[in-house]
């Protein structure tokens, strides 16, 4: 991947699946040993921590869609036919400038980090959801608890899930040059 001119080139791939599943088990099981050690020192679980990660879940789906409607302007109507024959661009689904590749590179990365991060928290909220769950029987406070840590794992996995919408949606379609290229 490198070549003796230039050096290393920067590469940033896909979130793995295997990624995503490692940061939620180990967020789950570091909780599930944290909690049932220390849950009486354990901070309360407010609702509004959980409303504040589906606004920014709601953040990057929307980035996700402008992203991806930008970039894929519609089934193959990325070109168009100008009155002399000759291809021209259509304004949607090009990147004008390297200002606007630099943006898309910026969502790629803050994807990116927020499915690895949304991943962990809510792996951490799973694993307290868990841990609440088997003792709401036995402690009162597990039971009034638990509202709180399952609206937290959905919140985070609506974070991650919107991640990844993002991080899929930053992925810059072949251009005809590129189709021409691969087929020949």
């Amino acid at each position: 991947m490198s070549d003796d001119k230039h050096g290393p080139q920067p590469s940033l791939r896909p979130t793995a699946p295997s990624t995503i599943g490692v940061c939620a088990l180990g967020g789950a099981a570091l909780t599930m040993l944290l909690v049932a050690r220390y849950y009486q020192q354990a901070p309360d679980l407010a609702w509004y921590n959980s409303v504040a990660i589906l606004a920014l879940a709601v953040l990057l789906a929307w980035l996700a869609w402008n992203t991806k409607k930008t970039l894929n302007p519609g089934a193959r109507q990325a070109r168009a036919e100008t009155a002399d024959g000759a291809e021209a661009r259509s304004r949607t689904g090009t990147l004008r400038g390297p200002e606007h590749a630099l943006q898309i590179a910026r969502f790629a990365v803050l994807a990116k980090a927020a499915a690895i991060g949304g991943a962990a928290f809510f792996g951490a909220y799973l694993g307290f959801a868990i841990w609440l769950a088997v003792q709401s029987d036995r402690l009162q406070a597990a039971s009034d608890d638990l509202p709180g840590a399952v609206l937290g794992a959905v919140s985070c996995a609506a974070l991650t899930a919107a991640a990844l919408w993002l991080e899929h949606s930053c992925r810059i379609p072949p251009s005809q040059e590129d189709e021409d290229h691969s087929s020949g």
